[in-house]
């Protein structure tokens, strides 16, 4: 499936299963009314409407509305799925790379952190070919533990099945004392991988929690216990872009200890940034990060859903 035809089924469920106005459908996908209609149009030419909207993956239309609605984004997308967060972010996965796909266009750069989240969309991502597309990391690297969530390897094979180009950040994500982060940061190949992912057009993340013994921060076996528990003493709640934040979706910082990655400031200026996350553990994370005000497209299963918004309620 090409970027046009993602694009078309995205337009077509917004319309007619979600019941949106075109107006609100220009909103989300950055179009003019007449596009809108125009590709509503295209739609039903290309067979996509028909008594029922093909999707490559099943989703609860009114939970995604309502979602959308309560924490003001400009879409959420919520899947059919109940199951442990292994199978359920493989399905989000899934549908973040058919959004992700309706979006890209020739001469951008996607830009990517590391986790599960992540990975599972690239995982499937379609090998297709955009002319001019680069990928850039947005955080260091993770290299001990599961090589295959770190930012590296992910922004690689993105890049490889776009067959795009890639910008990496060849630096740790954590190093400790100021003066070894300042070498780093201005060592002339890092400190330009680090301004590439200052001005990525699209910006795709998960969240992470502590209360998950299974979370990519655990499994990458670069904090000990000692430094995470510094972190939950600061007051964090959740991880994201590599840094960690609290209830508010402010960053929490521990002395001596440095994170290599870009600024959360920078992800609230991306023209689009979408974050993908599942089952109902990782609300009080999720939640964080929307008060933060780093997602325009959220993509999670339904009892994640459920619980954000029981949360907004309190």
């Amino acid at each position: 499936m090409n970027r046009n035809d993602n694009l078309l089924e995205y337009v077509a469920e917004l319309y007619y299963e979600r019941g949106l106005s075109q107006q609100e459908i220009g909103s989300i996908i950055n179009a003019s009314r007449p596009t809108v209609s125009r590709l509503i149009e295209e739609a039903k030419k290309q067979g996509v409407v028909k008594i029922v909207i093909e999707t490559s993956v099943s989703k609860n239309n009114k939970l995604s509305n309502r979602l959308r609605k309560a924490f003001r984004l400009r879409d959420a997308i919520v899947v059919n799925s109940s199951f442990d967060f292994d199978k359920s972010i493989d399905i989000c996965g899934k549908a973040a790379a058919a959004v992700l796909s309706s979006f890209i266009e020739p001469g951008m750069t996607i830009g990517l952190s590391w986790g599960r989240a992540v990975n599972a969309l690239v995982d499937a991502m379609d090998d297709t070919s955009i002319s001019d597309v680069n990928v850039a990391q947005m955080v260091g690297c993770m290299t001990m533990g599961n090589p295959s969530i770190d930012s590296f390897s992910i922004a690689q094979r993105l890049a490889r099945k776009l067959h795009g180009t890639y910008s990496s950040i060849n630096t740790p994500l954590i190093v400790k004392g100021q003066e070894v982060y300042n070498y780093l940061i201005n060592e002339p190949m890092i400190s330009d991988s680090l301004k590439k992912a200052l001005n990525v057009d699209i910006a795709v993340n998960g969240v992470g929690c502590f209360d998950d013994p299974g979370n990519s921060i655990a499994q990458s076996g670069y904090f000990d216990s000692y430094k995470l528990d510094r972190f939950r003493d600061n007051g964090a709640v959740a991880s994201f872009m590599g840094w960690f934040i609290g209830p508010d979706g402010n960053r929490v910082d521990v002395d001596d200890i440095y994170l290599i990655s870009t600024p959360l400031e920078a992800v609230k200026k991306v023209p689009l940034s979408i974050v993908l996350n599942a089952t109902a553990q990782k609300a009080e994370a999720t939640m964080a990060v929307l008060r933060g005000g780093y997602a325009d497209i959220l993509i999670v299963d339904e009892p994640l859903a459920l619980k954000l918004l029981e949360l907004s309620k309190k």
